[in-house]
């Protein structure tokens, strides 16, 4: 998964257990900078889902699908 390409974008996010998350990407962590996992991520501040107004981190492998939304 390209994470990259998200960056500065509102997304739809899937999780792998199925929760709808929906925010902006405010920051991509490349694999080398994200220890011990070594996996990228992308931080998100949400406007919909659990956590409404935080910011929350997703690895690839936690996300079943993204979406770039309009």
């Amino acid at each position: 998964m390209n994470l990259i390409e998200y960056e500065g974008k509102k997304v739809r996010i899937i999780d792998t257990e199925k929760r709808v998350w929906e925010g902006k990407v405010t920051d991509y962590i490349y694999p080398e900078d994200n220890e011990p996992e070594e996996i990228e991520s992308i931080i998100i501040k949400c406007k919909v889902g659990r956590f409404p107004g935080r910011s929350i981190e997703f690895t690839a492998p936690e996300i079943e699908s993204i979406k770039v939304l309009e």
